[in-house]
């Protein structure tokens, strides 16, 4: 690197013959100011961390997409049960507490195995190979994944409770 005064491009246009009067076996095939060859490096980074978070971004939407699927279908088919409930008396707010509680138990049960398994095996094969660093970054991972996951199950829970909650009673006793 050099530094100049001026107009950079007046030098890198006679850095050539510059360079081949020092030593014949010298060759510049490209010369360009610092700012310049900075930007294009940083473009490269930029690039491929857009495409890694791209890429995270769509598997957690995917994920959350799956998980809100299964637990609408799961609270969906507990209607009848759901309208019984209401029809001999049950508070909403019981029947709708008790669903959720439910979902999430189960999905901080599956969170939680994963969870150690994921932790366990960074801790014993990590990226960088040193343990203590691997795993505060992933538990931050799986923080964020967590959050996200747990919020697309109480999501995918409410609205097929409250359509439930919505039968008429009457009907629900029928069915049963």
């Amino acid at each position: 690197s050099v530094r100049v005064r001026g107009n950079p491009a007046t030098l890198a246009a006679r850095l050539p013959v510059i360079a081949a009067d020092v030593d014949t076996r010298l060759q510049v095939r490209e010369a360009r100011p610092l700012d310049e060859w900075v930007r294009r490096r940083d473009m490269s980074l930029i690039v491929t961390v857009g495409a890694q978070v791209a890429v995270t971004a769509l598997v957690w939407f995917l994920s959350a997409l799956g998980i809100f699927s299964l637990m609408s279908v799961s609270v969906s088919r507990r209607t009848r049960e759901i309208g019984l409930r209401a029809a001999l008396g049950a508070n909403p707010r019981h029947v709708i507490g008790g669903i959720v509680s439910r979902a999430i138990a189960l999905m901080a049960t599956g969170i939680t195995a994963g969870g150690v398994l994921l932790l366990w095996g960074v801790a014993l094969a990590g990226p960088t190979g040193r343990p203590a660093e691997d795993v505060a970054q992933f538990a931050v991972w799986l923080a964020l994944t967590s959050a996200v996951m747990l919020g697309a199950g109480v999501l995918a829970c409410l609205e097929p409770a409250r359509r439930a909650l919505r039968i008429n009673p009457v009907e629900a006793l029928r069915e049963a």
